[in-house]
């Protein structure tokens, strides 16, 4: 392996390396499609999973294939007008509404913080300690700059 092999292989992650696969496999081998694809194939692969996926999926789906073609040396059906204008289409029929946890309130914070303090001040021993340390994370992570003083834990507290 050649050092320009090295830095290109070192330049993707493990993780983008499996996504691009499963897209290319679910492409191929789920769908049917082919590889080197047409625009109007991928057009009719991203409607036939418009009301199944997610847009930010199929988006996810045609980088891959994109990435594949542009690999290969071979032109991007993913860039061409009709697949874009199909997938502006999705992104209007099929809005995404985003999912967001609702906000914590103070007493709920109070609560969890009063736990934290009786958890730290255990001064734990042995096994527990990474436990505590773990717990003197969190604390520190919720807390934030809510704190004042820094306790035996090592996470700052207002007690």
């Amino acid at each position: 392996m050649s050092a320009i092999d090295r830095y290109v292989e070192a330049a993707t992650r493990e993780n983008t390396r499996r996504s691009c696969q499963s897209a290319l496999r679910h492409f191929e081998v789920e769908w049917g499609g082919f590889l080197p694809a047409s625009a109007d194939m991928i057009a009719r692969y991203v409607a036939d999973h418009a009301e199944t996926l997610s847009v930010n999926t199929v988006r996810s789906r045609l980088a891959a294939l994109a990435q594949w073609h542009q690999t290969q040396g071979f032109p991007d059906p993913t860039k061409a007008p009709h697949v874009r204008k199909v997938l502006r289409g999705i992104v209007a029929l099929h809005p995404a509404t985003e999912k967001r946890a609702k906000p914590m309130q103070l007493a709920q914070l109070e609560k969890l913080t009063a736990w934290l303090d009786q958890q730290i001040a255990r001064k734990p021993t042995g096994a527990s300690a990474s436990r505590a340390f773990a717990t003197g994370r969190w604390c520190c992570w919720v807390s934030g700059a809510a704190f004042a003083r820094t306790n035996s834990a090592g996470c700052e507290s207002s007690t």
